[in-house]
């Protein structure tokens, strides 16, 4: 009988065996106007800007070495960290959105430093963390209005999730 064992053991291809850690991503999307930037709005004192940045998760070297034996990607929260903005000045208004989940986002007054966790619903963040999982990426569009000119905006996006993989194949 325990001869028996030993062969049914031996002759199984693999044992698959899943694991979740929890990681924690992070894109940063710039956004810079340049100096002889003119302003297309009624008010001369508010400057549009718009920016994309496309997050692979395969740029993030934890997910990487389980990329071929990925499972699946939960997305947590997203928070957002503004950086860049002169003392006095603001962003009046910012646009945060990703088209392939229909993620539409309006932020306004933001000031230098402001951290804001992003107000995405359940569903939102299940769809974000399928788009993720099946297709590895999202384009994440930053667009808004300040009251000066030139500028650069740093918005860095944190994404916080939890991945599970297959240990073995």
């Amino acid at each position: 009988m325990l001869l028996t064992t030993l062969i049914i053991l031996g002759s199984c291809d693999s044992i698959t065996t899943n694991f979740e850690t929890n990681l924690t991503t992070t894109i940063l999307a710039d956004v810079q106007l340049p100096e002889d930037v003119k302003s297309t709005l009624k008010d001369f004192n508010t400057y549009p800007f718009h920016a994309s940045q496309t997050l692979d998760i395969k740029d993030n070297s934890t997910i990487n070495d389980y990329i071929d034996r990925l499972k699946e990607i939960n997305v947590k929260s997203i928070t957002a960290t503004f950086t860049g903005i002169p003392p006095g000045e603001k962003i009046t208004e910012l646009n945060v959105s990703i088209q392939s989940v229909a993620l539409d986002l309006n932020l306004e007054n933001l000031e230098n430093g402001v951290v804001v966790e992003l107000d995405v619903s359940h569903q939102l963040l299940n769809s974000i963390s399928n788009e993720l999982t099946d297709n590895h990426g999202i384009t994440i569009d930053i667009s808004g209005a300040s009251t000066y000119a030139p500028m650069t905006l740093s918005t860095l996006m944190d994404f916080q999730v939890a991945v599970t993989a297959r240990v073995l194949d």
